[in-house]
């Protein structure tokens, strides 16, 4: 998970860190990891607000600084992780906080801790998965279950969606890859300059093309072809 720690009080803070490295720790596998951007204000967390699975807020010492105003506008720039609310000096319990607000007590316990990453895990688990286009001026989510294709064109990376939409994506096609990670195995090189969803894939034609699910066809390189028949269950050639 990755979680945006925003807490003015520095000594407060780096604690909550150790926490939470301790935590990471403790999985088996790196896909279980938190990986924790920290900061002692929230104005930068504010230009990439649904990068974060988990939202660990306490601004109680800076003067002029309203929490229920940070987390209002990070949901009106479109975060939809939960929040967690740690009461110290103000108890926030007290306040408007939207539905998905969790509350904890400083100083931090440990078990206090796991249950408010537990109930992150499940929500994100539980949510539509979602992948980052980062455009020149602004950053879009889509589903990743709507993503047919994607091709490299002029070293970036071009988004093609079931909707039609093609999106463009900065960065090569292998960093677009990295981002989808492990955990989408039914995307697969077509050829070195096309990335296909096979679930979009409907046929493999005799010519050695793929048939995507909008009509179109992209060519298909040996591996590929054999590749992509295993994973159809077909015996097209």
């Amino acid at each position: 998970m990755h979680i945006a720690l925003c807490d003015d009080n520095f000594g407060d803070r780096h604690q909550t860190e150790r926490l939470l490295r301790r935590e990471s720790d403790k999985q088996e596998d790196s896909a279980g990891m938190y990986i924790v951007d920290s900061y002692g204000s929230p104005e930068t967390i504010m230009s990439h607000p649904r990068a974060y699975d988990l939202f660990i807020i306490d601004l109680c010492k800076t003067d002029g600084v309203d929490a229920c105003e940070v987390v209002k506008k990070l949901v009106e720039s479109g975060a939809d992780a939960p929040f967690v609310m740690c009461c110290s000096d103000v108890d926030y319990r007290q306040m408007d906080f939207p539905e998905n607000t969790m509350f904890i007590d400083k100083p931090i316990k440990v078990a206090d801790l796991q249950e408010v990453l537990s109930k992150a895990k499940s929500i994100k688990d539980s949510a539509p998965d979602t992948i980052e286009l980062r455009e020149l001026l602004d950053t879009i989510y889509v589903n990743v279950s709507e993503v047919v294709y994607a091709r490299e064109k002029s070293g970036d990376t071009m988004v093609t969606l079931m909707d039609g939409r093609t999106l463009k994506s900065i960065g090569q096609l292998w960093l677009f890859r990295r981002t989808l990670g492990t955990k989408h195995p039914q995307f697969i090189y077509a050829n070195p300059n096309v990335l296909i969803n096979s679930d979009h894939v409907t046929e493999v034609t005799k010519l050695g093309f793929a048939r995507m699910c909008n009509g179109k066809h992209i060519m298909l390189s040996r591996s590929a072809k054999g590749s992509l028949k295993g994973i159809l269950g077909k015996e097209n050639s």
